[in-house]
Parts: structure tokens; C-alpha cells; sequence
């Protein structure tokens, strides 16, 4: 019976309860989708990055780079074939001079851009559940205002403001403004835990770009000496 009667509210809810129906949707299947690829980016980053880099403190730079191809679910070892690409010369990797020093930079600034896509791909759709987390409210509290209008109508109507008058109305009220904050809390909190996320992968990046560039100045020094 309870089920029912929400059933009800919700279908007299019109076109407030359908659009705030779809937000849901649309909310649930971001953070479905935001939680499915950040753990899987998570598992195979963990599984990447210190193999990697020993690749490439071994100056085994080929080996390296097919590591990271194997593996573009992880922004960090995206990152590090970008810049194992760019320094890679023709089998003889790492070389000291001019010549190493000009690949060398051209490795840094194809890592920061390819950073700067990582981050971009893994920021997908968060502006969709701010903007959701935003307007749902608003959303909600248009229906309840049209639900207080009804509720006015109805005693109009009747000349009579008996609680059975105005029950509906503000029913559907009430109904509107909790749809609204059940669509807005999760897709918030969604919202701040995924931009965690993403600033801990960044950080990730950051730090694997770092280190890749200190192994290979360790291997053109050891090939000068």
C-alpha cells in the first residue's frame, strides 16, 4: 500500500518528477561509470608504474614503452609512453650531448601535455553532476511550488481549506522538494569525492614524469662516464 501511494505522488508530480527522474538516471550512471573506470585505472596504474620505471633505470627503454602500450587504462603509464616516444632514438635510447638534451625536453613537455589530457579524460562528465547537484534543488522546489499552487486552486475551487482540500496538493509538494535533494546529495558528494580522485591521479602523474626524467639523466650520466 505504502508503495502505492509513493507510486501515486510520484505520478502526479508531472513534468517536475519526470525531469528530475532522468537527473537521477543520468546521476546514477556517471558515478557508476566515474567509479568503474577510476578503480580500474587505479588497479592497472599500481601494476605499471614501478615496473616501469625500472625498465627505464635499467635502460630498457623499448621494453618500457611496450609496457606502458599494453597498458592505456592507466593515465600514468600513458603519460610515460608519451615521453619514452619522445625520447627513444632509433634503439640507442639515451644519449648524452645536445642531441639527448633537446629529446630530453621535448620527453617534458609531451609528458605535461599528455598530463593535460589525462586529467581532462578523467574529469569527464564531474561537470554534469555539479551542474546536476546545482539545479536539482531548484528543480524540486519548482514542483513544490506548483503543488502549494494546486493545493490554492483546490481550496478555490471548493471554498473550503479542510486538510482532505489541500492534502494532494501539498503532498505533492513535499514529494517534489525530497526528489530534488535525493537527485542533488549523491550527485554532490559524487561530485567531491571524484575531484579527489582526480587531483590524487594528477598527483600520480606529476611524480612518475618527475621520476622518469631523474633515470634518464642517471643513464646519459652513466653513459658519459
Amino acid at each position: 500500500m505504502m508503495g502505492q501511494g509513493v507510486f501515486h505522488l510520484l505520478a502526479q508530480g508531472g513534468i517536475t518528477m519526470v525531469i528530475l527522474s532522468i537527473f537521477s538516471i543520468f546521476s546514477l550512471a556517471v558515478i557508476g561509470e566515474r567509479i568503474y573506470t577510476y578503480r580500474k585505472a587505479q588497479r592497472v596504474t599500481q601494476q605499471v608504474a614501478e615496473k616501469a620505471m625500472q625498465y627505464v633505470a635499467d635502460g630498457k627503454m623499448t621494453e618500457a614503452l611496450r609496457l606502458c602500450e599494453q597498458n592505456t587504462g592507466s593515465p600514468v603509464a600513458r603519460v610515460l609512453g608519451a615521453g619514452l616516444v619522445a625520447v627513444i632514438d632509433q634503439g640507442n635510447p639515451v644519449q648524452s650531448g645536445q642531441r639527448f638534451s633537446r629529446r630530453l625536453e621535448s620527453c617534458k613537455g609531451s609528458m605535461q601535455r599528455t598530463t593535460a589530457s589525462e586529467i581532462a579524460r578523467l574529469e569527464r562528465y564531474l561537470g554534469s553532476l555539479a551542474t546536476l547537484g546545482n539545479v536539482s534543488p531548484f528543480v524540486g522546489l519548482f514542483g513544490t511550488v506548483l503543488g502549494i499552487i494546486r493545493a490554492f486552486e483546490a481550496i478555490a475551487r471548493t471554498g473550503s481549506g479542510g486538510l482532505g482540500t489541500v492534502s494532494a496538493g501539498i503532498a505533492e509538494a513535499l514529494v517534489a522538494t525530497a526528489a530534488g535533494l535525493f537527485v542533488a546529495i549523491p550527485a554532490v558528494i559524487a561530485y567531491n569525492y571524484f575531484l579527489g580522485k582526480v587531483k590524487l591521479f594528477a598527483n600520480a602523474m606529476d611524480s612518475a614524469a618527475s621520476e622518469m626524467v631523474d633515470r634518464l639523466l642517471d643513464q646519459a650520466a652513466h653513459q658519459e662516464s
